[in-house]
């Protein structure tokens, strides 16, 4: 049985390309990237109906995590009861793992931190992600075995689908249920896997390799209708940015539909490449800002005034904070961090209107520019001076292949257990290519042609949970499939 207790024959899984009105909007869309118009605009509340129940879907984003951050703020701010009552979370790499830290109650501060210093890790080496040193999928893992609580699992069940990319054929896989944490963080670090970003290997859950969700759903939902989609690139999404631009052109690949504008490039590009920290921390006010606008736009809630639900003593701590906000502020009275902050939001928002500064989140704010102080004390500002980083790039070609040996060393020792399994899934791997090619160039021996492409798994994978899987490119909905 799924959530809600259907049978397994009655389970859909509608995941179109685009949200549209179209004529069939439950048809999954094929991998490949596709041209297409604009699509006409929906209902103004026909995914929030309070009678079948919503969901909430949330795209992989890679570093713009933050944006789904301010998104969550705002609404568990403005509309609790969409968080409360929604039926089922859905989301695929950083979607999947915002989700999960949300659900385990994990406290809005420390999620900002952990976001601030990955990215601060990854912005910190001369050649950013590329460097041999920096490790994101164990950053990741240690994060969420150190912060997850022990339950996690009892937590999320039933109320989670994490997207994964299956590599023997590319078909997307949906987990809903766990019985362990470490299922949990097996799941999600197969969700954030890239290949040859991440890794070579990629990593398995309960005996089956997957690789980010993202390559094969990125924004995945059950109902069109009555799914909340968000996402941090411009397109025909929920709780999106707008774009101002008059191109009507969209480009589809992975589910996820994208507006071709040069904002969507850049946010693309940040994606896998973080921008600055204040960037960073725009982005994430842009999400709160722009889930305020889809609470308004949808008559589900005004704009309360947000210290009408504070104590009588922190609206005197936060006092300060916002008169420095305003322009005419005296400086000094806060770190500057904050003010750079707000900002780039004053030169990046069309018709800016400091009325924007009531808007947007004390608590939100406080917490962003408290993770983005500067750390390190006076050793990191003399690292930051100008001539030590030209010396560091010149001097890239001498310590780059000592810092490669290390980092080679360390991931050899940390390989050491899984090498038996990596090298029986490597020969499975080339067993396969091998016999693609000579079913290919051998017209005859296509007959002879192994009928299984199953991937070999060492020890026969444990599934207590639900997963879905379509059959086929064709199928219009997807299987629920359960192994005992």
């Amino acid at each position: 049985m799924v959530p809600g207790g259907r049978a397994a024959g009655d389970v859909t899984q509608g995941i179109p390309a685009r949200r549209g009105g179209g004529p069939d909007e439950s048809a999954p869309a094929p991998a490949q990237a596709r041209w297409s118009r604009a699509p006409a605009p929906r209902a103004a509340v026909a995914m929030y109906d309070p009678e079948r129940g919503w969901s909430m879907s949330f795209s992989g984003c890679g570093f713009l995590g933050f944006y789904h951050v301010g998104v969550t703020c705002c609404l568990g701010e403005r509309a609790p009861h969409l968080l409360r009552d929604a039926r089922m979370f859905l989301g695929a790499s950083g979607g999947a793992l915002h989700v999960v830290s949300f659900l385990s109650g994990m406290p809005l501060e420390l999620r900002v931190q952990i976001l601030i210093k990955i990215s601060r890790s990854a912005r910190s080496r001369n050649i950013g992600i590329f460097h041999p040193s920096f490790n994101l999928d164990r950053q990741i893992r240690e994060d969420l075995h150190r912060h997850l609580p022990g339950n996690i699992h009892q937590l999320i069940s039933g109320k989670i689908c994490i997207s994964l990319t299956r590599v023997s054929d590319g078909e997307n896989v949906m987990v809903s249920d766990f019985r362990s944490k470490d299922e949990v963080v097996d799941a999600l670090m197969c969700s954030c896997f890239i290949p040859f970003l991440s890794g070579l290997m990629p990593p398995s859950f309960r005996g089956v390799r997957y690789v980010d969700g993202g390559l094969s759903n990125n924004i995945p939902f059950f109902d069109a209708k009555t799914t909340i989609t968000v996402s941090p690139f411009y397109g025909e999404f929920d709780i999106c940015p707008k774009a101002t631009s008059t191109n009507f052109l969209y480009m589809d690949f992975a589910r996820l539909s994208l507006r071709l504008c040069s904002e969507n490039v850049y946010l693309v590009i940040r994606a896998l490449f973080p921008p600055d920290l204040k960037v960073l921390g725009e982005i994430c006010l842009r999400g709160y800002l722009d889930a305020v606008r889809f609470l308004e736009e949808n008559g589900i809630c005004d704009r309360p005034h947000l210290y009408q639900n504070l104590s009588s003593e922190e609206p005197e701590v936060l006092a300060p904070l916002w008169e420095h906000m305003s322009l005419g502020s005296a400086p000094g009275v806060t770190s500057p961090e904050g003010d750079e902050l707000l900002d780039h939001l004053r030169l990046n928002i069309p018709r800016w209107d400091e009325s924007i500064l009531e808007t947007l989140s004390p608590t939100l704010t406080i917490a962003l520019s408290e993770a983005l102080k500067p750390q390190g004390g006076y050793m990191s500002k003399f690292c930051n001076f100008l001539p030590i980083r030209v010396m560091s790039y010149v001097m890239l070609p001498c310590t780059l292949p000592l810092e490669s040996a290390i980092a080679v060393v360390q991931r050899l020792v940390t390989w050491l257990p899984d090498i038996p399994d990596d090298i029986q899934w490597l020969q499975w791997v080339t067993s396969q290519i091998c016999s693609q090619v000579m079913t290919h160039l051998l017209p005859t021996s296509r007959s002879q042609a192994p009928v299984s492409s199953q991937q070999p798994s060492l020890q026969k994978p444990e599934h207590s949970g639900h997963c879905w899987a379509p059959h086929s490119p064709a199928d219009l909905g997807t299987a629920l499939w359960t192994v005992h």
